[in-house]
């Protein structure tokens, strides 16, 4: 089972594991050459997109078989990045001439035949569904403002995110904020919000929770004093920067047993965060990072792929969700049509620095030794595929195999750029060529 992120593998460990065991299967996180060892009975191995090309770039001989590989999953293709996509061409590549059965799992797309073909999957085994065909019933709302990115903008939004909460009466709720330096101060937002609806001083806090029933798990705090107000009126943080392993336990228990009912999550963090809510609130779509060294900021939106996962969170089992989208006026219809419609997918290898270590490694290793087996690599990839399909998105005016020539080309050119010493694919080709005649 191969998967783009760590954090997905873990969550597969903590759901899977009891069913697998029960099963008969052993279920193990791999990493390096263990992922292609051969077979020891009833294995299900979990391995991430990065950690299996690793391996396979180890690999001397391409042509060899994998004995005991009987099937492989490809989980969140949404999430198809350089590295998953030249992991699972390389895949598809050694296993043509055995009989591995490869299934592939994604969110829904707005055009997922491509992907289907890709995988060489048939007609009779391609299914797609529209967002909106699932079994559990998820109501999505969209907030617009016009304000800029600002505090003032998280100020305005914090009175409708507060009746968000609570319109589901007893659910809980996840409230994501752009990063970690955001979620005490929309914390406090929201409670001022709530306080002032109420006109009690307890916010989010279930009525039948005391505040000495909390004493046991606040002396569990590493950051008591930046924590402990927050928690006693029934909210709390989830982070990986600036948060203590520990009090990132102790709030997940909270939200678990039910003290915490809001969980304010930072953007990063929502690759990680383990639960699910009735009430789902995403506070703005945009985010600043920061370059050199501080002097400058730039200002970028999220990516469909991070808002269809935290939408996800929103998904129970059995039980309705609510997704309410907090965005810019103009960023609306385009998140809706995406959300409401599926994502696109294009490859991300076109002029990307993993794609030349990739192709460089591979001609250091001898597997590609002339422009026409450079061509018939990449052929195994979904760039290859796009391409075809999607011509002016890859800047292609000519067939997919002018395409993929092209491509090794540029690849060659910046392989003698980088070692002019380095023999040339392409010169080799031509010597041949010439031997021959």
């Amino acid at each position: 089972m191969i998967a783009p992120r760590q954090s997905i593998v873990m969550e597969w460990m903590t759901d899977l594991r009891a069913l697998l065991t029960a099963m008969g299967f052993s279920m193990n996180f791999v990493k390096g050459l263990g992922a292609l060892a051969p077979a020891k009975g009833k294995e299900i191995r979990l391995t991430t997109s990065t950690h299996l090309l690793a391996a396979l770039s180890e690999e001397k001989d391409l042509a060899r078989s994998y004995p005991g590989l009987e099937l492989v999953i490809l989980e969140n293709l949404e999430q198809l990045d350089t590295h998953y996509e030249l992991v699972a061409s390389s895949l598809r590549r050694v296993v043509q001439t055995q009989p591995t059965r490869i299934v592939g799992f994604s969110a829904s797309l707005d055009d997922s035949a491509d992907l289907a073909t890709w995988l060489d999957v048939a007609p009779s085994a391609f299914h797609s569904f529209k967002p909106s065909d699932r079994d559990q019933s998820l109501k999505m709302v969209a907030h617009t403002f016009a304000i800029p990115h600002s505090p003032s903008l998280y100020k305005a939004m914090a009175r409708p995110a507060s009746a968000a909460i609570v319109s589901v009466s007893s659910g809980p709720a996840i409230v994501f904020v752009p990063s970690r330096a955001q979620c005490s101060s929309v914390a406090l937002d929201l409670i001022v919000n709530r306080a002032l609806e109420t006109g009690s001083e307890t916010g989010y806090l279930p009525s039948d929770v005391s505040a000495e029933s909390l004493h046991p798990y606040i002396n569990r705090l590493q950051d008591r004093r930046g924590l402990s107000d927050s928690i006693s009126k029934g909210v709390g943080f989830f982070s990986h920067s600036g948060l203590h392993k520990q009090d990132r336990a102790t709030i997940l228990e909270l939200y678990a047993v039910g003290i915490v009912r809001v969980l304010v999550v930072a953007r990063e963090a929502c690759w990680t965060l383990p639960v699910r809510a009735a009430v789902v609130v995403v506070m703005g779509t945009q985010y600043f990072t920061i370059h050199n060294d501080g002097a400058e900021r730039r200002l970028r939106n999220y990516t469909l792929e991070e808002l269809v996962h935290m939408q996800g969170r929103a998904v129970r089992h059995g039980d309705t969700g609510h997704f309410h989208l907090f965005c810019q006026a103009e960023d609306k219809d385009t998140y809706m049509r995406f959300l409401e419609g599926g994502l696109p997918l294009e490859s991300r290898l076109l002029g990307s620095d993993q794609l030349r270590r990739w192709y460089k490694h591979h001609r250091d290793c001898g597997h590609i030794r002339n422009k026409q087996e450079g061509v018939q690599a990449l052929s195994w990839t979904f760039l290859a595929r796009r391409a075809a399909s999607n011509p002016t998105y890859y800047d292609s005016d000519g067939t997919r195999g002018e395409c993929l020539s092209r491509i090794v080309d540029e690849l060659e050119e910046w392989i003698v750029n980088q070692n002019p010493d380095a023999p040339s694919a392409i010169g080799a080709t031509a010597t041949a060529a010439a031997e021959q005649r």
